[in-house]
């Protein structure tokens, strides 16, 4: 191991302090003695207290500059209890060499359930499960940074339990040997959450029709059932107002009060008709969501929309077939009742009267009246009532299809 300029420090003041003592202390004594005419006698006894009051000095030296050197070694020692040993994120240094753990942390005893004895018979293969062990084959053979962010890891504790962590590392010394110190971060919640939200988006993108407006009406961004469903190609949408999708079935008013309200960043929620690329209309069921910034304030909007044409369709029927049971009842109570009691006045009649020609011809007109409201009453429920049973067949036909 080599030495630094610090190791040398102490025995150089020593050897120079030395060095200077014993080459000038005698011709000093001597030029201090013929200047004050000491006796010699008295010289001999200075000269032998002068190697006394040496190493005197040189002691009181030593102790100042071993007891700073200690007090530094304490400093360097509560550094490392503070920076490695009680450092609240998981640590370990493992030998370049074996890729054996040395030393590891209060919190990597925690998050991984090792004791500090435990962890020095471990190596970094026995941190992962067996499916992570080639990545990190890889992984150590391309790592020569001195610093390095390794990314992602699926981890596992003692109790066999997998985690998610983030590594960071950068190259060290100890003991003597080549070694990487490694911080291991724990990310298992954000990886968790970034799993659920992308098999959640997954999810939302097979059953509704997503984009992103932001607050100048123009598209951002859209899915793949978006661009199905609209007819439109990705490009042919993105940067465009989302007002090219409008059908006019919608009044101004309400557009205005649908904007006025998510600019407000309020929930909205309706039914809207839109128009696709062919031109075929298509109705969603739509909730558009307003998105804040760190300010707070509104700066685009989410959509989600789920496709209810058949049900649109299926409720504007059933509307028309209620219209036409309503008319077909008013015919009944009304235009039938009159015919009806026209003929049984004509019976009631005919009975007494002596020219049955006249009654003959009054009963022909009543029974021709009755005729065409009954024609009329059929044709109000067969205008929709067929349509609606021709779509109907067709569906089961369609549907017997696709099962054979």
């Amino acid at each position: 191991m080599k030495m630094s300029e610090k190791d040398w420090f102490i025995p150089g003041i020593y050897l120079i302090v030395g060095f200077v003592w014993i080459t000038l202390s005698d011709n000093l004594l001597l030029y201090l003695g013929h200047i004050f005419v000491v006796p010699s006698g008295l010289l001999y006894v200075i000269g032998s207290l002068k190697g006394i009051f040496y190493v005197a000095i040189t002691a009181l030296l030593l102790f100042y500059l071993i007891r700073r050197r200690t007090k530094s070694l304490l400093y360097i020692k509560n550094d490392f209890e503070r920076l490695f040993e009680n450092n609240p994120n998981p640590m370990w240094i493992y030998d370049l060499e074996n890729y054996r753990i040395l030393l590891a942390n209060k919190a990597a005893s925690y998050q991984y359930g090792y004791t500090f004895l435990e962890f020095k018979k471990l190596t970094l293969y026995d941190l992962r499960p067996s499916s992570e062990h080639h990545k990190l084959n890889e992984s150590l053979s391309n790592e020569v940074r001195r610093f390095g962010d390794s990314g992602e890891w699926l981890h596992k504790s003692k109790k066999g339990e997998f985690f998610y962590v983030n590594i960071f590392s950068h190259k060290t010394v100890y003991e003597g040997m080549k070694c990487r110190l490694v911080t291991s971060i724990n990310v298992n919640k954000k990886v968790m959450a970034e799993i659920e939200r992308e098999n959640f988006q997954k999810s939302l993108d097979k059953a509704a029709l997503v984009s992103i407006t932001g607050v100048d009406g123009k598209l951002q961004e859209v899915n793949d059932l978006f661009c199905e469903i609209s007819g439109y190609d990705r490009s042919e949408l993105v940067g465009k107002p989302i007002q090219m999708l409008e059908s006019g079935y919608h009044d101004e008013a309400f557009w205005h009060e649908l904007w006025k309200k998510i600019r407000k960043g309020e929930l909205w929620r309706g039914d809207v008709q839109n128009k696709s690329k062919s031109g075929e209309v298509f109705w969603v069921d739509m909730i558009i969501s307003p998105i804040r910034n760190h300010s707070g304030e509104v700066y685009k909007f989410m959509s989600v929309n789920y496709d209810i044409t058949e049900r649109k369709k299926l409720e504007i029927n059933q509307e028309n077939l209620l219209n036409d049971f309503a008319d077909y009842a008013f015919q009944t109570s009304h235009k039938l009742r009159g015919p009806l009691t026209s003929m049984l006045g004509l019976i009631s009649i005919f009975k007494k009267y002596e020219d049955p020609a006249y009654l003959i011809e009054k009963m022909k007109e009543t029974s021709e009246t009755m005729d065409r409201v009954i024609r009329e009453m059929n044709e109000s429920l067969s205008r929709n009532a067929f349509t609606l049973m021709s779509e109907k067949r067709e569906m089961i036909n369609i549907n017997k299809s696709k099962k054979l």
